[in-house]
């Protein structure tokens, strides 16, 4: 065959020797590109595939020197065969002989209810399976799993007390002569943590938008050349902890957009959900000539967005005599109904999911009022709609998909899969709309789905379901109130830069549009660094106030106060002004006491320094913090510790209610910070400027940086994956530098510090503006940016 001018790009830079990331859209050739690779060169190779019949697949089209395989076939050649009689004489016990296993002894009261030794058990092995689908390399009270009728407090106990057992399950698995179940997702944990070597001068990671956690690691690690295949757009078990290797990979990137599965016409289609995805990538349709979008009678598949409208979908074809199946069958469904039939009856039910229940209202009850339980809310909307009855004798109506004159499916399920004709369900709502006619912007994770849906036909896409998408981008393109540009200019420089229609995000564009290169140079950094510390004992840290905190904690370290953010938080809770989530004016009394205090102890560690321990300090850090958090957002948020704050309150109480997790998690970053910052903070106090504010953040709706120092732009990043972070944390640099309009600063070095790993990167201006893409020097951007922004503003 003869390759594209794509493909043939991809073999050159393979062949080459260079690291490769491809970006291959729906029905572009990835297998036929990755097989030309392969023939680029005599080297030996290995090729490894997001599951067997795909490895299979390649094993018969790739030459000899192509070894194909599945990630859990290398685990087990390296570790699993040393557990191959535990595999093969690995019985499932029952729930409670493992309790007994794991010594747990008696049952434990969790208001209003009690946790059985069974139902102990299974979220401790529960712990195990999310730590070995985890890149941790420790179980944490955070791998338990949401257990729907427990509220958050709850959960927290019940993972602390759960977690030495955990830890003891996991020594069992490990151990040769271990008795409890042992699983193809242990030995796979087991050679993650080992640090591998692949077989192979080269590695082709297939589906690398979708990619475990632990082989995520395992990849990334490798010294041979490492090709990187997939298409971020389609990552869509981000939800089930699925890893996008792709994005943040530090290679080259390159795309593969002709696809031959369809025609232009569903490829305009695609292209119209990529650009709400967020992907630079367009498709070209190179398939079927009578490729179309339109309307189709019986089509071959119809996708919808989850189990409620796949049900109504079967019922409608049952009802036609349509023989229906239904991807993956019908057995979780009916799982579930079963369960239903249990609790309306009066009696319990051991389902994953509703365990903890006695009636069907109390499930009901709950998944209305519970704002995280968007998934029971979907089990309680299926049951209550079809009815547990109709919902079995529908499951067991179905026929197998070689028997079926229709096939239904959900988008995930279908994943990999194509057919002539497909219709869009009806499951796929618009984004909701305010009062106003304010409409909520379109979740990229559903213009992900959406997109995977939408390429899965080859010759009729039948999307009628998805016509709202025409009044959606009417709203958002300014013909309607969605987007108003007076409000984007009043954003904060960080909160510009989430929208790409924005005036500072229009600038980074045009003045500074390409990152890759000090992306790929940030990436490699990040890979040489340790594992992040983290909080491991607590199930949900305060991940943002843990990070304002580290900010103010080395802030003090290099003599300075907390910033003008926390004085305004104080000002803020203390005036008449409305405040969103704010108590009554009695506690705001309280809380702007206490806040002043918070800021004459700072001035009284520098008077009497000694005053106050580390440990105090730290608290005294974690307090501001939402002082911080109520300026910057506005408001108190739930979960904030001012939501139980008393006309009494005093900064006593508020610091004896930090919790210990983040007194020991401070200490450890802080001891992290010492060597990076020890020249830095012996620094004269001129030389040292925290929480600077510019010339030119008065022209958008704020902007300060974390630090300068010495003429070091630096800012601070408590992030525990690096990897995460790309394009807008450099452009939030690009952007501080810019609005300093006068050079005030002097600033001659922008860097960024991961306070989690201790790593610290700087770039001369020069030099990290010349990789950015600038055609003209610093001084004429900041005249532009000046302009840009007064111009916006008016």
């Amino acid at each position: 065959m003869q390759p594209t001018a794509e493909q043939q790009a991809a073999r050159d830079v393979f062949a080459s020797g260079r690291d490769l990331a491809l970006i291959a859209g729906a029905g572009t050739g990835k297998t036929t590109t990755l097989m030309l690779m392969g023939e680029a060169t005599v080297k030996r190779g290995l090729y490894v595939a997001f599951n067997k019949a795909a490895a299979v697949d390649a094993g018969r089209r790739f030459g000899r020197n192509v070894e194909c395989r599945t990630s859990h076939s290398v685990a087990y050649d390296a570790v699993g065969r040393e557990y191959k009689d535990r595999l093969n004489n690995s019985p499932h016990r029952p729930s409670k002989e493992t309790a007994a296993l794991l010594g747990l002894t008696e049952d434990l009261d969790v208001a209003p209810t009690r946790l059985t030794l069974a139902h102990q058990a299974r979220l401790v092995m529960g712990m195990v399976k999310t730590y070995c689908h985890s890149a941790d390399p420790e179980i944490a009270v955070r791998h338990m799993e949401r257990v729907n009728g427990l509220d958050p407090a709850a959960h927290e106990f019940v993972a602390a007390h759960l977690l030495p057992y955990a830890v003891r399950a996991w020594a069992d698995i490990r151990s040769h002569e271990g008795v409890l179940k042992f699983g193809h997702d242990h030995y796979v944990k087991i050679w993650g943590l080992s640090k591998p070597r692949l077989p192979g001068d080269f590695i082709l990671l297939d589906e690398a938008q979708d990619t475990n956690p632990v082989v995520e690691e395992v990849f990334l690690a490798q010294s041979a050349q490492r090709v990187c295949v997939g298409d971020p757009a389609q990552q869509i078990y981000a939800w089930r902890n699925a890893r996008d290797v792709m994005t943040g990979f530090p290679a080259e990137h390159l795309y593969l957009t002709e696809s031959f599965r369809f025609g232009q016409p569903i490829a305009d289609e695609a292209n119209r959900w990529l650009v709400h995805a967020g992907s630079p990538m367009r498709l070209r349709g190179r398939g079927p000539a009578d490729s179309r979008v339109g309307a189709v009678e019986h089509p071959d598949a119809v996708l919808c967005r989850g189990n409620s409208d796949s049900m109504q979908e079967v019922l409608d074809h049952l009802d036609q005599g349509t023989p229906v199946a239904l991807t993956g069958g019908g057995g979780a469904l009916r799982r579930l109904a079963e369960a239903a039939i249990d609790l309306k009856a009066g009696r319990h039910t051991s389902h994953h999911e509703l365990f903890l229940f006695t009636t069907w209202g109390e499930v009901q009850d709950y998944a209305e009022k519970d704002r995280e339980a968007q998934t029971l809310r979907s089990i309680v909307h299926l049951i209550d709609s079809f009815g547990p009855d109709t919902i079995i004798d529908a499951v067991d109506r179905l026929c197998a998909e070689e028997e079926a004159k229709v096939i239904v499916s959900t988008a995930h399920r279908a994943k990999g899969r194509e057919w002539d004709t497909v219709r869009i369900g009806s499951g796929f709502r618009q984004p909701s709309v305010d009062e106003f006619g304010v409409g909520s912007p379109l979740r990229q994770d559903e213009a992900r789905l959406i997109y995977v849906a939408v390429t899965r036909a080859r010759h009729v896409l039948d999307d009628s379901s998805l016509s709202w998408l025409d009044g959606y981008e009417k709203r958002m393109s300014g013909a309607g109130p969605a987007v108003d540009r007076r409000t984007l200019i009043d954003l904060p420089l960080t909160g510009q830069l989430k929208f790409p229609g924005s005036p500072v995000s229009e600038f980074m564009a045009e003045h500074l549009p390409r990152t890759g290169p000090l992306y790929v140079q940030f990436l490699k950094f990040a890979a040489s660094l340790p594992y992040p510390v983290q909080p491991l004992e607590v199930r949900s840290p305060d991940w943002a106030a843990l990070g304002h905190a580290v900010d103010f904690r080395i802030r003090l370290s290099l003599g300075s106060g907390f910033g003008p953010a926390v004085s305004h938080g104080v000002t803020n809770i203390g005036s008449p002004l409305p405040l969103p989530g704010a108590p009554d004016r009695e506690t705001r009394a309280a809380l702007f006491k206490a806040g002043k205090f918070l800021q004459a102890s700072v001035d009284w560690h520098f008077i009497s320094p000694g005053r106050f321990d580390e440990e105090e300090l730290s608290r005294l850090c974690f307090v501001a913090a939402y002082y911080e958090d109520l300026y910057r957002s506005g408001g108190i948020r739930t979960g904030s510790m001012f939501d139980q704050a008393k006309p009494t309150t005093t900064l006593t109480e508020l610091t004896e209610a930090v919790p210990a997790y983040a007194v020991e998690d401070l200490a450890r970053q802080l001891a992290l910070a010492d060597e990076p910052f020890r020249d830095l903070r012996a620094l004269p106090e001129h030389a040292k400027i925290c929480g600077p504010v510019f010339e030119g953040s008065a022209d958008l709706g704020g902007a300060d940086a974390d630090f300068i120092l010495d003429g070091l732009l630096l800012d601070c990043k408590a992030t525990r994956n690096p990897r995460r972070l790309g394009r807008a944390e450099l452009h939030q640099l690009a952007g501080y530098l810019l609005l300093d309009y006068s050079d005030h600063y002097g600033i001659d070095r922008v860097g960024l510090y991961l306070s989690r790993q201790g790593g610290m990167i700087t770039w001369p201006v020069d030099e990290f503006l010349h990789s950015l893409g600038a055609t003209m020097p610093l001084d004429r951007l900041r005249g532009a940016l000046r302009r840009h922004l007064r111009n916006a503003s008016r």
